[in-house]
């Protein structure tokens, strides 16, 4: 079936566009949704925002830079030039009285040398006052002063020249009379601008105090306004990309820590922020997945660690028992082979009580060998089971079981020195397993010859009373290191010195079990370099039936 597209109404449209419009600005223009977008539109923000504030301090500043300008300028330059001024024409006043009262023609020319040279400072002083920028009625009074200085400066030279005419009457009375009002008016004139310039320094430096303090609140309020717009942005940012992240970040630590249920907000967004959500969602889900992998993987590596070990101890048990089967047997086939070859070297028949002898100790090889081949037999049957099903408990002679140890480990180790010692008073009938006793207390032996140098006494002490009954083995070997001694009886362990001595870590093992099934006990007393001590305890248990 064909359905056709047709487009919406108009009206549906424009409540959609009003809808995205009142959304608001990042969401409704694609162009301002990415995050790098509204920073670098923050960061405009900030420089025009810098550069502002400078131009408008820059503005202050020149403003109030002019006024300073003015008053240093102008005013306190003209005052300096006023003052300076005022200093030079009552000079003159004094060097004209020195022309009049001159008494030689040195002292006259000397006074009319330094009204000279006043003329020259005084015309450069004015020179300078007038570059300076002045105000009409600063002019006037200028111009004032200047046309009554130089009315003054023509009596001046008339006095000095009734001076020369030694016309003293005269020129005292010009110098007192028309002179001196001419001086006063110009002092006067030169006074009055003096006081307005004063006036018009103190105006101007109260406008430079007055933009001074314009130019700093201005500045003032443009970095208040600053201040507030740096703080909505960055609260925009924090808001917007700082807190958004921060939490994204928690969250990826949450899931670090193996906690990956956890929310995954803004993973809706159409920013960074939203592609940033949706790929700690990813690796949330790759971190959940990967847990479950690796549980398998270590399950897996178990198991397979397990079969290693397994095969390795099964491998090591294999050389052991090679080696140990064919150490075992081969004493009693020398025995068997050495009578068999006396026997075939006698040239004469022997009579019976010799073949008896030598049949009899074949017979004890024979025996022996089979014994061996039963020992390997219910090591392998306690090894893969265990324990054995039941006991086979019979009456026998327990000192005879231990004798029978010894001679057996004396015919086997002929340089091994076996001391027996059986208390009086031993109840010799034990009621147990004779079979399993004999290679528990055979392993104990055989550990003891195995493990000390040749030559030193190993000691099997049988003591005991009614209720219990004690065998003590003991050598003066290699002893069992401190690190090693608890863990001793456990199953494949061997102590850390005897790397290079023959064993599978089994016969302890299989002491304790025996003794275990019999409700016993094993202790170990030992020393590195000096020797051990195998107490087995065995409670006397009453025959059945």
């Amino acid at each position: 079936m064909n359905h056709s597209i047709r487009p919406a109404p108009a009206s549906r449209r424009v409540r959609r566009g009003l809808g995205r419009r009142l959304v608001g600005l990042p969401d409704s223009v694609p162009m301002l949704r990415p995050i790098r977008v509204r920073l670098s539109l923050v960061f405009v923000l900030f420089l025009l925002l810098v550069v502002g504030v400078g131009l408008f301090g820059i503005n202050r500043l020149s403003n109030f830079h002019s006024v300073s300008a003015q008053i240093s300028g102008r005013w306190l330059l003209s005052n300096r030039i006023l003052g300076d001024l005022n200093n030079y024409i009552s000079d003159y006043r004094a060097f004209e009285g020195d022309a009049l009262i001159a008494t030689t023609r040195a002292d006259l020319r000397a006074a009319e040398g330094q009204i000279s040279r006043l003329d020259d400072v005084i015309k450069e002083v004015e020179a300078r006052y007038g570059k300076i920028e002045h105000d009409p009625a600063e002019l006037a009074l200028y111009e004032q002063f200047m046309a009554q200085w130089s009315a003054y400066r023509q009596l001046v030279d008339r006095v000095v020249s009734l001076a020369h005419q030694k016309d003293t009457t005269q020129a005292v009375a010009l110098y007192r009379g028309e002179s001196r009002r001419a001086f006063e008016q110009a002092n006067g004139t030169l006074g009055v601008l003096t006081e307005r310039n004063v006036v018009g320094a103190a105006q101007a430096t109260e406008r430079e105090a007055d933009a001074y303090h314009e130019a700093r609140q201005l500045i003032a309020g443009a970095i208040l306004v600053s201040g507030f717009l740096v703080i909505a942005a960055v609260i925009y940012l924090v808001r917007a990309v700082s807190n958004p992240i921060a939490g994204l970040v928690e969250r990826m630590h949450r899931i670090m820590d193996n906690d990956p249920h956890v929310e995954i907000p803004g993973a809706g967004r159409k920013d960074e922020i939203g592609e940033i959500a949706r790929a700690v969602v990813r690796f949330r889900d790759n971190t959940i997945e990967l847990e479950r992998s690796k549980a398998a993987l270590a399950a897996q590596t178990t198991m397979l660690l397990d079969t290693l070990e397994n095969e390795r101890r099964l491998a090591v048990l294999q050389r052991n028992f090679v080696s140990m089967a064919s150490h075992e047997f081969r004493t009693p086939l020398n025995v068997i082979d050495g009578h068999a070859q006396r026997l075939m070297r006698m040239k004469e028949a022997p009579t019976a009580e010799v073949l008896g002898e030598r049949c009899g100790r074949i017979r004890v090889a024979v025996r022996r060998m089979t014994n061996l081949i039963d020992h390997l037999l219910d090591t392998s049957q306690l090894l893969d089971g265990g324990r054995l099903a039941t006991l086979q408990g019979v009456d026998f002679s327990l000192t005879l079981l231990m004798h029978e140890v010894c001679e057996m480990h004396r015919e086997s180790s002929p340089t091994a020195v076996i001391e027996e010692i059986v208390e009086p008073g031993v109840n010799e009938i034990f009621h147990g397993d004779a079979k399993l006793l004999f290679q528990a207390f055979s392993n104990l032996v055989g550990n003891a010859i195995k493990y000390s140098p040749a030559g030193t006494p190993v000691t099997v002490h049988v003591s005991g009373g009614a209720d219990m009954i004690r065998v003590s083995v003991s050598d003066r070997g290699l002893g069992i290191p401190d690190k090693d001694r608890e863990h001793i009886f456990e199953r494949f362990v061997r102590g850390g010195n005897v790397a290079g001595t023959a064993g599978a870590g089994v016969g302890l093992y299989l002491v304790k079990l025996a003794v275990d099934l019999h409700q016993g006990e094993v202790l170990v007393t030992s020393k590195e370099g000096q020797g051990s001590s195998f107490v087995v305890r065995l409670p006397r248990v009453a025959a059945a039936g």
